[in-house]
């Protein structure tokens, strides 16, 4: 039993000592002549039933409340699926911050920059704000405690970074970047933190039957997603072309004339480019590209878009 229950508990107890036995209650009502009403006594338990009810309802409203069994996005596992449910959003971030960067796996990362920023979020080293859920609590830094909606968290802090860790639900991490005033954007936008389920991905192609991880863009007609395949080949969809690495010569694959190089190949494909590379020369990337299954008009909407 955690305190907020042992707390609530307490209080209904003290409520039922001092409310009186039903018996003589019930047996006036039985009688059929009237007899006065202890106005006062009832409305003092009246009153103390209220002061319980909204005692457990600020604290029921201030959890983390998991998604319901009921729901279909709720049995939703990231990784094994299009679409996979993000589970917690952010309600506050600095004006003029926007979606641009997703990753669904064992943990599920979800990052906002600056409108109109361009580069992928982890290496342009521009401000950045990133919400993960799940995976494991950080080691290795310089923590100091602080709180999260009541609950315990640590915050590390570094020149104009800030990383803060809290438990709710799942394990959460909100990670600043490029911000004067770190700690404080860090813990308001974790304050702002809620559970929902009905905030859902859905990945543009699969292969070998998973469905990409990655996905980022500037707007929802500028987007790239990308998975990892078979632990050794870069597997990409995108809307603009992809720049390869050294001399091309044609290929056919997918059907189509594409272009290969020593270690990576890409085609135009309807309306996206195609395309996969290695860390060495390998047909791997040929055969990958060939697997690839798109998927029918990709969600990408978010792309770009703020709170």
């Amino acid at each position: 039993m955690n305190d907020t229950e042992q707390l609530v508990k307490d209080a209904l107890g003290k409520l039922a000592e001092r409310t009186p036995h039903p018996g003589p209650t019930l047996n006036a009502l039985r009688r059929k002549r009237k007899r006065p009403r202890n106005v006062f006594l009832i409305s003092v338990a009246g009153m103390a039933a209220v002061a319980v009810l909204i005692f457990a309802g600020v604290i029921a409203s201030d959890r983390y409340t998991p998604p319901s069994g009921n729901d279909a996005a709720a049995a939703l596992i990231p990784g094994n699926g299009q679409s996979v449910a993000l589970k917690y959003a952010p309600h506050w971030l600095p004006t003029g911050y926007v979606e641009n960067f997703r990753l669904v796996d064992r943990e599920v990362h979800r990052v906002w920059v600056p409108e109109g920023a361009k580069g992928f979020p982890f290496t342009d080293g521009g401000p950045q704000i990133a919400l993960i859920a799940g995976g494991d609590q950080p080691e290795g830094v310089d923590w100091q405690d602080t709180t999260v909606r009541g609950l315990k968290a640590k915050i590390a802090l570094r020149d104009q970074t800030a990383e803060l860790v809290w438990h709710a639900q799942d394990l959460l991490k909100v990670s600043v970047r490029g911000f004067p005033d770190a700690r404080q954007v860090a813990l308001q936008v974790a304050e702002s933190v809620r559970a929902d389920s009905k905030v859902v991905h859905r990945a543009a192609f699969k292969l070998d039957g998973r469905y990409a991880d990655h996905t980022w863009g500037s707007k929802p007609a500028d987007w790239e997603a990308m998975s990892i395949w078979k632990n050794q080949v870069s597997v990409h969809v995108g809307t603009l072309p992809p720049q390869l690495v050294g001399d091309t010569k044609p290929v056919v694959v997918r059907g189509r004339e594409g272009l290969r190089t020593e270690k990576g190949v890409a085609v135009f494909d309807g309306s996206v480019w195609i395309w996969a590379t290695a860390e060495s020369n390998t047909d791997l990337v040929v055969e990958a590209v060939n697997k690839v299954e798109l998927v029918p008009s990709p969600d990408t909407s978010w792309i770009g878009k703020g709170l």
